[in-house]
């Protein structure tokens, strides 16, 4: 059933989840919130704000169509308070007062990581992100990330290709997918049991903005956050500086270094102590995950090649090189040169 009046005061976004959060318990009827004036809202938040009493009667009609289209479109929410809310979330300083979404929320057994990164990627990035993906939901870790093109697919893609659980944030409502060009990615995470997830009412187009402030809710959700590639100016490092003042872990990829440089915002990430990774395997053996190795397919084939299954790997080896992928020797990366990731769905 969804509650009309956590839909209204989900709208105000003028007000702080705290102020949501007494509104709510004072109100919980959505007859009695729609009463109320501007002047009544600021004398019981002990605040002024910029806001007429039209703009409240304009935000009473989009919560009302907003509930319709989510009783259409079978879409669900959960709010700050509820037992289903994410205790990570409420930890936040200003933590999201609704989470609308579609799909299905982990159970958060196991702690969540957020892979992120640039749009642009490259390919031994798309590659990385892919396996960072595949090996945490194959540890039943939800991976959590943007939908974004680049760094932010290519990890959705490895969690349901692991048939694990993976939450793409959106930065505009869950009743459309941006980009557009994802949409059979959302598909797959939501058959896959994942689930697509944003603050902003259905309906909400994307605007600019929005990217940052989901970008606190990716980090949020998870204990970790791996920064794979980006530049100066990327989200990702948004993400990261969110994650800092969230007390979560930070990790960055080898990719990552690779690609931005000395004097980078990277490095100083680095120099400051922010470890870097190169595989799943030694944040889940860093976690204290028992037999933390079967987790990452990446580390196996560099670490047990035996008389046994020496021809099995030279052969897989080689089927890598026809596809495209990248292969790794001496420390470094070699490609064939190619349009896409092998691991891309469009194949």
């Amino acid at each position: 059933m969804i509650d009309n009046s956590k839909v209204l005061l989900s709208r105000m976004r003028f007000l702080r989840a705290n102020e949501k959060h007494l509104l709510n318990k004072m109100f919980p009827a959505s007859e009695d919130l729609i009463k109320l004036k501007v002047c009544d809202i600021e004398n019981i938040i002990s605040r002024r704000l910029r806001v007429k009493n039209s703009n409240l009667e304009y935000m009473v009609t989009e919560a009302r169509k907003a509930c319709e289209m989510m009783a259409d479109e079978n879409l669900k929410a959960v709010f700050l308070g509820d037992e289903q809310y994410p205790a990570q979330l409420s930890e936040l300083y200003n933590p999201p007062f609704s989470l609308y979404y579609r799909g299905t929320l982990p159970s958060w057994k196991n702690p969540a990581v957020s892979v992120v990164g640039t749009r642009i990627a490259t390919g031994a990035g798309l590659d990385s992100s892919f396996s960072l993906g595949y090996s945490f939901a194959t540890a039943n870790c939800p991976v959590v990330s943007g939908l974004a093109l680049g760094v932010d697919s290519a990890a959705h893609k490895g969690a349901v290709t692991a048939s694990g659980s993976t939450i793409a944030v959106l930065g505009c409502g869950v009743d459309t997918i941006y980009p557009s060009s994802n949409r059979n990615l959302a598909s797959s995470i939501l058959d896959s049991g994942g689930a697509i997830v944003s603050e902003y009412l259905p309906g909400e187009p994307a605007r600019r903005h929005h990217f940052v402030e989901r970008n606190r809710i990716i980090s949020g959700l998870s204990r970790a956050v791996i920064v794979v590639e980006a530049p100066g100016k990327s989200g990702a490092l948004i993400t990261a500086d969110f994650a800092l003042e969230q007390g979560r872990d930070i990790f960055f990829h080898e990719n990552a270094l690779k690609q931005a440089g000395e004097g980078s915002r990277v490095e100083r990430y680095i120099f400051d102590g922010a470890p870097l990774i190169n595989n799943a395997y030694e944040i889940l053996a860093d976690w204290g995950f028992p037999d933390a190795l079967k987790y990452d397919s990446t580390v196996k084939k560099e670490m047990y090649v035996t008389s046994k299954n020496a021809g099995n790997l030279m052969a897989e080896r080689l089927k890598d090189e026809l596809d495209g992928a990248y292969l790794k020797f001496n420390g470094k990366y070699f490609r064939r040169g190619c349009n896409e990731s092998p691991y891309s769905t469009n194949r």
